[in-house]
């Protein structure tokens, strides 16, 4: 997978610059009983406001169909959420209203297409 850099500076080339839109990626350091590791994190924010936040709004709000204990998020959909940036970056724009981005499990592009 390209690195996070590169795919969020193609991401804001395709942005309004009134618009004042921030995505980003990050690792945060998680410490538990059963050791350590670094979790990938995606938000979005808009001014201020943090308006889109992964893992966090998809902990808190349940997804049933992703309850299973044995269901870890944190290495699977960071690399399908850049892979559903870089769909998003990659359509065309006279379809990109209309278009539909059946792997989008996170209500993401809703969010893209009013940017």
């Amino acid at each position: 997978m390209p690195r996070w850099s590169k795919l969020q500076r193609e991401f804001y080339k395709i942005l309004s610059d009134e618009l004042d839109l921030q995505i980003q990626c990050r690792l945060y350091r998680m410490e538990s009983q059963r050791g350590s590791t670094d979790i990938p994190g995606y938000w979005i924010t808009l001014g201020k406001e943090i308006i889109w936040d992964y893992p966090k709004d998809f902990i808190r709000h349940g997804h049933p169909e992703r309850a299973k204990p044995e269901w870890y998020p944190y290495s699977t959909d960071v690399e399908a959420i850049s892979n559903l940036i870089r769909k998003y970056i990659d359509t065309p724009k006279d379809v990109l209203l209309t278009k539909h981005f059946s792997d989008d499990h996170w209500g993401l592009i809703n969010i893209l297409r009013a940017a």
